[in-house]
């Protein structure tokens, strides 16, 4: 087989498809080397991760100041104030007025006990 000399189109063709071939060899070999750079990876990861823990502690941080400035107009409000909150502590408060003989003599119990329980396990 003898070889003939590419005509003037062709080698013009020719020349492009070797360049366009080249391009994308350079853009491969560019991916390769990203892809085995594990070190810039994990930093950009890293950056990444970093980030989100920052966009997610400022909104978490927006939410309980406004959580705390709702409360805070709750409580402020004293007396006109209702809501669970201001039921809960009635309820607390009145049960204490309720059994305070009954709950003073509990806790006396309970320290007696744990009393009893250190000199006992120091024996």
């Amino acid at each position: 087989m003898t070889s003939r000399p590419p005509s003037p189109d062709n080698s013009e063709q020719l020349k492009a498809a070797i360049e366009r071939t080249r391009e994308e060899l350079g853009r491969t070999a560019e991916q390769l080397v990203a892809k085995t750079d594990v070190k810039a990876r994990a930093q950009a990861k890293a950056s990444d991760l970093t980030q989100r823990a920052k966009d997610a502690t400022s909104q978490v941080r927006r939410q309980a100041a406004a959580q705390a400035g709702s409360a805070r107009e709750q409580l402020a409000g004293g007396n006109q104030a209702s809501g669970p909150l201001k039921q809960a502590m009635t309820q607390g408060i009145e049960g204490v007025r309720t059994y305070r003989k009954p709950l003073i003599i509990a806790v006396g119990v309970l320290i007696a006990g744990a009393v009893a329980v250190r000199i006992w396990n120091r024996r």
